[in-house]
């Protein structure tokens, strides 16, 4: 990109920026246009990848690449959707879609998590250090506080692991989502104030 291009997309993201926040204060009506427009223009981007994803997997095809016969699959799946979806999500066809489809994969995929999270697990949970032994301590509280089992062991687990998570566990979450709200008001400012240009690194 030449320097005139980047002064130009320079100027013309700050602007739309300070617009855009300027109306969040004063409710002028430029930012809602604004946001609109950008909506109108995310419809088009999704247009243009779903023509991408479909020439894409043409010339796959074409080609024999290997793994073609997926994509094969792919655009008869997403074809055949596309036209059952044509009378709604809530059509008798847009809701045996949702049924025998989307929900038994959904829980294929989630069965096949709990191996990966277990294994995860397994290697968080060795003990090599004080801060490893409280989380090994309190997943076990909250594992038992959340089982039968574990009220029978001791009727107070429950109420522990109440504690747990509206005590430390809160104030854990809280912790991450101020340091994500200052990130981004960080990111944001220093995108408005041109020191971040990430739409001027295209070449």
């Amino acid at each position: 990109m030449t320097k005139l291009g980047r002064i130009i997309s320079t100027t013309i993201a700050v602007s739309v920026g300070l617009l855009v926040l300027l109306d969040s204060f004063l409710e002028t009506g430029s930012g809602f246009f604004l946001i609109l427009w950008a909506s109108v223009m995310v419809a088009f981007a999704l247009l243009l990848g779903m023509v991408n994803l479909f020439r894409t997997h043409l010339d796959k095809i074409r080609a024999k690449q290997n793994g073609w016969r997926y994509s094969l699959v792919l655009l008869l799946s997403f074809g055949l959707t596309f036209i059952i979806g044509l009378n709604g999500p809530d059509s008798e066809g847009g809701q045996a879609i949702f049924e025998y489809v989307l929900r038994p994969l959904e829980s294929t995929f989630f069965a096949l998590m709990a191996f990966f999270m277990a294994s995860a697990a397994y290697r968080a949970f060795r003990i090599r250090d004080f801060e490893s032994f409280l989380l090994v301590a309190f997943a076990i509280i909250v594992l038992l506080g959340q089982v039968p089992a574990g009220f029978y062991l001791w009727p107070d687990f429950p109420l522990v692991k109440e504690w747990v998570l509206r005590v430390p566990t809160m104030a854990g979450i809280r912790g991450i989502l101020l340091g994500v709200a200052l990130g981004t008001i960080t990111t944001g400012l220093r995108v408005l104030m041109a020191v971040d240009r990430p739409y001027a690194d295209i070449e």
